[in-house]
């Protein structure tokens, strides 16, 4: 039996119908209809939910299964997947230190938090994260530091209405990004960052024991969840010594 989601597919435009399938594939896993680590319906079963024949829901599937949004298991189905976190803090902005043969280690650095609260946010603050005029944010400055060296002095802001209580979490030693996904089942699917050089004057020299004058790496990053949502805000300031930037383009 067709779906009635059938007519959400306009079989007239000019964008493929499958790129039309995966957004709503994508809708779904962001309404949670289908939830992290489900098996959504096979090729077959989709092809007649939407009215489309299977080699279009192929075609969805390799696309979404290429994004990391959905994984294949031989014989099993097609699952959505899980974002991993082992590696988060690397996966945008690179800051390390050299461990004793030159490479750059990948310890995940602590957190020293200097104030938590819930605050009423400026106006930029508000349009990034697309809050209402009543809406506030959970504000957190916090010194990111490996191995007894201070490398990131930052600021960062969560919708209170999503992260109720997070100002209350101890987040010393944790990643932030899996606590959004195990407490309130919000993970992190991509973010934009920003870059740009800076000079350190000498309330951030002194946060980072450097010297006044020295180089520092501005960084902004929008955090986002399914549905393209922004849920997060940050911006630091961190050591220019202790920068490395890498990206991969395929």
């Amino acid at each position: 039996m067709t779906d009635t989601n059938t007519n959400q597919l306009d079989f007239k435009s000019v964008i493929p119908l499958y790129f039309q399938l995966k957004e709503q594939i994508k809708c779904r896993i962001a309404d949670n209809t289908w939830k992290q680590g489900q098996m959504i319906p096979s090729e077959n079963e989709m092809a007649e939910m939407f009215g489309v024949s299977p080699g279009t829901v192929k075609n969805a599937f390799a696309e979404l299964c290429k994004e990391g949004v959905l994984y294949r298991r031989q014989g099993k189905g097609t699952f959505v997947s899980k974002p991993d976190f082992s590696r988060s803090f690397f996966r945008f902005c690179r800051y390390g230190l050299e461990n004793n043969e030159g490479r750059e280690g990948n310890t995940i650095p602590n957190s020293r938090v200097l104030s938590s609260q819930v605050i009423d946010p400026g106006p930029r603050v508000r349009e990034i994260l697309n809050l209402g005029d009543e809406e506030k944010v959970i504000w957190i400055k916090r010194l990111r530091i490996i191995m007894d060296v201070p490398l990131i002095l930052e600021d960062l802001y969560l919708p209170e209405q999503i992260f109720r209580g997070f100002d209350r979490i101890d987040i010393s030693k944790k990643l932030l990004y899996p606590i959004y996904d195990e407490i309130y089942g919000i993970p992190i699917i991509w973010a934009d960052e920003f870059l740009e050089p800076r000079v350190a004057d000498g309330t951030l020299a002194e946060a980072l024991a450097i010297h006044s004058g020295d180089p520092l790496i501005f960084v902004e990053r929008i955090a986002y969840t399914y549905g393209d949502r922004p849920v997060e805000f940050r911006s630091g300031f961190g050591r220019g010594d202790q920068f490395h930037y890498h990206i991969q383009i395929r």
